[in-house]
């Protein structure tokens, strides 16, 4: 994710982007709690009286909120301790479609990789509903456990049968200290302040997938600057269709690091939002290219091509 100082500002950006599009969320109970969460973030001088206003909907320190996906309805919570983390999350992922997926690819395995509180999955999930495909199996991968509990409530509350895994995602196993801040700001990155450290096992995609015989698989991976070796492991060889979705940090050292990966190995990628030298990207596999709409024109791009 972005620091904390820049994260702060993009949140308060996309509040006020957003505002019609959290009107219309499905609930009007829900826009108004979520309008007050936002303006409690990017307005400090009026967050008493926001929370004050907040105050009847707030139960065991969350607010919760119920909004419309692919024409099914979920639930999830804001944890008032974690505000802002939690309001860039719904943002990106219950009001708006940052990470685009397509439904025409109806995977049958979706990795999470970097689950923050699970809101890609209950996205693709309502995805997968709204196709009328098979059974999907979910797999979320999330160290931070205060996180995971956040998971498991929405998976819970959504009826979701997804498996929580606590590790990251990276090219090599190993075991690595993880440095805790708030909720979209704890990294592998010793330099920032941080309040303490957790040992985290590292697990490549392969380890990840496992053995479930997918023939189509869904990817994200939102983790932390990770996912160039991550996918320096995984993409060479893989032949079944996949598509993948995620934010690339450092773009200017790692977009062509990124555009060779894909390219060596006949893959397509787009990098669109470039902002704060991070990205947000979605790439797939040749098999995959026929599934996707989007793929039918694209070929891996630079950061200048790729801007949307």
């Amino acid at each position: 994710m972005l620091g904390a100082a820049t994260t702060s500002q993009w949140v308060v950006s996309m509040a006020f982007e957003n505002v019609s599009s959290i009107l219309q969320m499905g609930s009007v109970f829900s826009s108004f709690k979520l309008l007050l969460i936002a303006a409690s973030s990017s307005r400090p001088q009026y967050r008493s009286l926001c929370f004050k206003l907040l105050q009847p909907f707030t139960k065991d320190g969350e607010v919760s909120l119920r909004y419309r996906c692919y024409h099914r309805y979920l639930r999830s919570s804001v944890r008032l301790s974690e505000l802002r983390s939690d309001l860039l999350s719904v943002l990106e992922l219950s009001v708006r479609d940052t990470y685009r997926l397509d439904l025409g690819f109806q995977p049958d395995l979706v990795i999470d990789g970097g689950g923050n509180i699970g809101l890609f999955t209950l996205r693709a999930a309502a995805a997968a509903n709204s196709t009328n495909g098979s059974p999907v199996k979910f797999v979320v991968c999330e160290p931070l456990p205060r996180n995971i509990k956040q998971i498991q409530k929405h998976i819970d509350l959504n009826q979701i049968p997804a498996e929580i895994l606590p590790v990251c995602l990276g090219g090599v196993g190993r075991q690595i200290p993880f440095y805790c801040r708030e909720a979209i700001d704890s990294s592998f990155d010793p330099h920032k302040p941080y309040l303490s450290t957790i040992d985290i096992p590292v697990y490549t995609l392969r380890d990840a997938l496992g053995s479930y015989p997918a023939k189509r698989i869904l990817i994200k991976l939102d983790i932390e600057g990770m996912e160039i070796e991550a996918l320096e492991s995984y993409v060479p060889g893989e032949q079944r269709a996949v598509y993948i979705v995620g934010e690339l940090h450092g773009v200017a050292a790692n977009a062509s690091v990124m555009k060779r990966i894909f390219h060596d190995n006949g893959w397509r990628l787009e990098l669109h939002d470039i902002a704060n030298n991070n990205a947000t990207f979605r790439a797939c596999s040749p098999a995959a290219a026929p599934l996707l709409a989007w793929a039918a024109g694209a070929q891996s791009t630079s950061p200048a091509e790729g801007r949307a």
